[in-house]
């Protein structure tokens, strides 16, 4: 669904990166001319990006600072809808009881998309509970890389996933 909704280039620079090369706590933004693209992207229909697939194409580019300052006015604003990427953030800043918090707080109420990314559990709860495991996993890798760069790779994924969900809810379903 992003391939059609995004600029090919910026689609194949974010969407099509190697799991194994997209770390869990980024040093620097991955590519610094794709922040600006971000920043001024339209939609094919002319509009402007709705601010969760915006916070959503930030963290797939590595830019946690832009994401953030998306993700956490909407929710000082009473905005729920960018909960998700604001978890992501700080699992991305190696902020971890922050990012325990928000996936909690995202099990109790939105959680269509953390079910989505925790297709093992059976509830919003036990998805909550899987995503505190998955944090504590990458808490313990840290700097470093997990094995097979299986971390990497399902948060490189929920990033995706983030990203689709955000075109679908707000942009295909507005």
């Amino acid at each position: 669904m992003a391939a059609t909704h995004l600029p090919s280039d910026i689609y194949r620079k974010l969407f099509e990166r190697d799991p194994t090369t997209v770390p869990i706590s980024p040093k620097r933004v991955y590519d610094s001319e794709l922040t600006a693209q971000i920043k001024h992207l339209k939609l094919p229909d002319g509009s402007i990006p709705p601010d969760p697939l915006l916070a959503s194409l930030y963290l797939l580019n590595d830019d946690i600072k832009s994401a953030h300052s998306i993700a956490e006015p909407m929710y000082d604003k009473g905005i729920y809808d960018c909960d998700y990427q604001h978890g992501l953030v700080h699992i991305r800043d190696a902020d971890w009881w922050n990012a325990q918090w928000w996936f909690r707080r995202i099990a109790r109420t939105n959680a269509p998309l953390l079910v989505k990314n925790y297709p093992e559990a059976s509830s919003a709860d036990a998805a909550g509970r899987a995503a505190e495991i998955f944090i504590k996993e990458c808490e313990r890798v840290g700097n470093g890389t997990s094995s097979g760069h299986k971390l990497e790779s399902n948060l490189y994924m929920q990033m995706k996933e983030a990203a689709e969900w955000s075109i679908q809810v707000f942009v295909t379903n507005k």
